[in-house]
Formats: C-alpha cells, sequence, structure tokens
C-alpha cells in the first residue's frame, strides 16, 4: 500500500499544514497521510503480520491524528514523533484486541549471567542462519518490545523520542533494551541447543 496525496504543497512545513486544516481546509490533511503513511505502515507492519490488519491501523491512526489534530502541543514534541505515538498506541489496541502477549517482567536473575558481549556479539551476526533464529526471536517478544525494538533500531529514534511516543522514561527504556538484547540472546541460544538435539 503506497499513500499518495501529490506533489502540491508537499514543501509546506506540518505546522503549517495544521494550521490550514483546522483553518478548515480540511482536505490538506492528505499531505500528512502522503508524507508519513509509509513510515507509519512499516512500523506498523513490524509488528502487525497481516498487510490487511496493518494497513486497517494505519487507516485508524491517521483518523484519531485528524481527530485529535486540535491537541497537538508543538512545545511537546514534532508532529511526527506525536504522529509515531499514536501509530504506536493504535498498533498495541489493535493487537492486544487479537493476539498479543503480555509484557514480559524483566527477570534480571535469568539474564545476568549473560555478557554483554555476548549478545552484542551474537545479534551483529549478520549470517543467514543467524537471522533467521533472531526474527523467530523477535516474534516471540510481546508486541510493546516488537514496537520499541523497531522504533530504536529500525527508525533509529533517539531514546528521547522514544520516551514521549510509548510514555515511559528514559531509563526504563535504556533497561528494557538492555534486557532484550539478552533476552533475544539467550532465545537463539536455546533455538540453536534445541536444534541440534
Amino acid at each position: 500500500m503506497k499513500y499518495i496525496y501529490g506533489n502540491r504543497l508537499q514543501g509546506i512545513d506540518d505546522d503549517s499544514i495544521i494550521e490550514s486544516v483546522l483553518g478548515g481546509r480540511k482536505e490538506r490533511f492528505g499531505i500528512f497521510v502522503d508524507r508519513y503513511g509509509n513510515e507509519v505502515l512499516q512500523t506498523v507492519g513490524r509488528v502487525i503480520a497481516s498487510p490487511e490488519d496493518a494497513e486497517e491501523t494505519v487507516q485508524d491512526c491517521f483518523v484519531a491524528v485528524y481527530r485529535n489534530l486540535a491537541s497537538f502541543d508543538r512545545t511537546k514534541a514534532s508532529f511526527k514523533t506525536w504522529l509515531m505515538r499514536i501509530a504506536y498506541y493504535t498498533a498495541l489496541k489493535r493487537l492486544r484486541g487479537k493476539y498479543s502477549a503480555p509484557l514480559e517482567e524483566v527477570d534480571r536473575e535469568s539474564l545476568d549471567h549473560i555478557p554483554d558481549a555476548d549478545a552484542d556479539m551474537m545479534l551483529n551476526d549478520s549470517s543467514p542462519g543467524r537471522l533467521s533464529l533472531l526474527n523467530k526471536a523477535i516474534m516471540q517478544l510481546s508486541a510493546d518490545d516488537r514496537l520499541l525494538l523497531s522504533l530504536y533500531y529500525h527508525d533509529d529514534r533517539p531514546i528521547k523520542e522514544i520516551a514521549f511516543i510509548t510514555d515511559r522514561t528514559e531509563g526504563y527504556l535504556r533497561s528494557r533494551l538492555q534486557w532484550l538484547r539478552k533476552k533475544l540472546c539467550q532465545t537463539i541460544k536455546k533455538m540453536e541447543h534445541d536444534g541440534k538435539e
């Protein structure tokens, strides 16, 4: 699915489009769909396997953005970051309504024995077999954790933005990401061990 509004008005900044839409030029909201639709779809699609469900989630997201546009506060975040926050919660809502696992509690004791260097080495291994296991391990995580990994590693978003999007503290996110790397390492080791028996 590709979102296209057209090239006209593409050079206008987000704040000007918001003012225009709120001022009655509602058709200009389509610029946001064109500008950010594919990025939202990519993020949502990383955690919602069904393309149809992912597309519906993107549509739900933009409906929510349109309805809440007047509440956007540019002093708290950029429009794009605010949009991604809505996309994040829209995706989680859809997943929790269908097949999402609950957020797994951090179990420090079971993962403390895995050195950071071991997790880094394993997760940076780009051999086809290891990448396949990594993808399988990621799919075993909760939707919240998959979205967190997507925002940090795929979208390369700074922790500060992710904190706004997810409504979590920066310290929590750093700790969670470290735990997730070790959790993925542990899961891959288990899959490799189980595959050899």
